[in-house]
């Protein structure tokens, strides 16, 4: 019987960048996470997904195997794939959220995991965004989690003038922001831009996902009273775990309705 509803599934971008066996199973992903395909129904068959998607059988057989190996999905010779059933899985990426925007929360229910702190050539596109930034700089990484879930990696390049005053210790026991803090660089303002990048290799290891796959990215570059840079920063989230929300307002004062940004809570330093 043909299966219904293959619409809902959406369609697999043909540009390049991201693998198409990627794009089905995040598609397939987001069907048995919102409900378009319900707990203990059948799947399409993989020949109505190549039919839909316009991919290979060997493509939508890799993206169904990623979703067996993650217990999403139950695969039964000659029979087809299941979503599986059972409770709601304890980490949502709403949760993750919930803690991020939360700094009590996010201080005690999360862990980072200082990954590498090491010296070299500052990266082009940040001596682009400022050129006084130095051509040398200390690059700090650290994953963190959520029930041992990793949702964000972050990597902060600091100025090598400020670099040398920083020892492994204080960035053991500090963000690099606060180790900043500690040793009397008092940060004043920070420039915010969001955007979307694919994974390098680094970054899919700690995040478990696939090389490439899509990650939402916030770059963000701290400076002090004297308007001298401190931190660049990259924080890239796994959008399955975790989403940045905002609360807007309608403004009626004028003669169009407009959205304006609300009050929001403060975020922690360790974004």
């Amino acid at each position: 019987m043909k299966y219904k509803g293959l619409e809902v599934l959406g369609e697999v971008s043909k540009r390049r960048g991201i693998a198409y066996y990627h794009q089905v199973y995040t598609l397939l992903a987001m069907a048995l996470a919102d409900g378009s395909i319900a707990a203990g129904s059948a799947l399409p068959s993989e020949t109505e997904l190549m039919e839909h998607f316009r991919v290979s059988r060997n493509t939508v057989r890799r993206a169904l195997g990623q979703l067996e190996t993650e217990k999403r999905i139950v695969r039964r010779r000659g029979s087809g794939s299941y979503a599986r059933s059972g409770p709601a899985p304890t980490v949502t990426r709403e949760a993750i959220a919930e803690i991020v925007h939360d700094i009590d929360s996010a201080k005690s229910l999360t862990s980072s995991r200082l990954l590498r702190v090491q010296s070299g050539p500052t990266p082009e596109f940040i001596r682009r965004r400022d050129p006084q930034f130095g051509d040398v700089s200390m690059m700090v990484q650290r994953c963190r989690s959520y029930k041992e879930i990793p949702f964000l990696l972050t990597t902060s390049f600091v100025p090598d003038a400020l670099a040398r005053r920083l020892t492994r210790r204080h960035l053991s026991q500090h963000t690099v922001l606060m180790a900043l803090n500690v040793i009397g660089v008092v940060p004043a303002t920070v420039e915010q831009t969001t955007t979307a990048v694919t994974a390098d290799s680094v970054a899919a290891r700690h995040l478990g996902v696939e090389t490439a796959s899509p990650l939402l990215c916030v770059h963000r570059l701290v400076r002090d009273g004297n308007g001298r840079s401190v931190e660049h920063q990259s924080q890239f989230y796994r959008p399955d775990r975790c989403h940045l929300q905002a609360r807007l307002s309608i403004d009626r004062s004028g003669s169009d309705l407009r959205l304006q940004y609300a009050k929001a809570p403060p975020i922690p330093a360790w974004l």
